[in-house]
């Protein structure tokens, strides 16, 4: 029988992160308002009121699993090389989110619910522009990147960084909604890149 309150003599951290990555799955499978803090606690292996031990309420779960997914994602997707060109940035990008897509799923299943909620949730509304932040930070770098290299000579730092996030964002929904990437489609961004330096050094 599972007992009341904060596990006795567990490790804190060890729980919280327990609780955060069950209710992550929780959460991409069935929505905020689907998913239950009883299937949360019994994938965690703790009492129902552990969970509420250490947050309060469903919505502060669900913003600290946003939290912490947030953070690995983007720090895993970033390229992290220092690369010299537009084209091994984006390289390095596609190549670290199908490594993650692949090894932890639920993570980018719950990424892709957040727009949808958010709308549903106007607690939530703020989550939305921290999500707005995560990629400004990653693709106004790689702007800036091909703007430096020349490849992105013909646009401004903001043009960059929307063309970036329209092409890369497109992509990652596509891969997540079809349940796999289309064929050759991050092949054809690559190669997409590559013309424009190609056409830069030609000038």
């Amino acid at each position: 029988m599972q007992k009341k309150g904060r596990p006795k003599g567990g490790d804190s951290a060890a729980t919280k992160k327990k609780i955060l990555d069950a209710a992550r799955v929780e959460f991409a499978a069935n929505g905020f308002d689907g998913a239950a803090i009883m299937a949360i606690a019994t994938s965690a292996g703790i009492a129902p009121s552990a969970v509420y031990h250490y947050f309060q309420s469903k919505e502060k779960l669900y913003m600290e699993v946003f939290k912490q997914t947030s953070i690995a994602i983007w720090d895993s997707v970033s390229p992290t090389d220092n690369p010299s060109t537009l084209v091994e940035a984006m390289e390095q990008l596609l190549d670290n989110s199908r490594l993650l897509a692949d090894k932890l799923p639920s993570y980018s299943d719950f990424l892709a619910s957040l727009p949808i909620e958010g709308k549903l949730h106007p607690e939530f509304s703020e989550l939305l522009k921290q999500r707005a932040d995560h990629q400004d930070k990653t693709f106004r770098t790689l702007a800036l990147i091909g703007i430096a290299s020349g490849e992105l000579y013909f646009l401004s730092e903001d043009e960059g960084t929307e063309l970036i996030r329209s092409i890369i964002m497109g992509w990652f929904f596509e891969r997540h909604f079809r349940q796999e990437e289309i064929e050759h489609s991050g092949e054809a961004i690559i190669s997409m890149f590559k013309h424009l330096n190609v056409t830069k050094r030609e000038q």
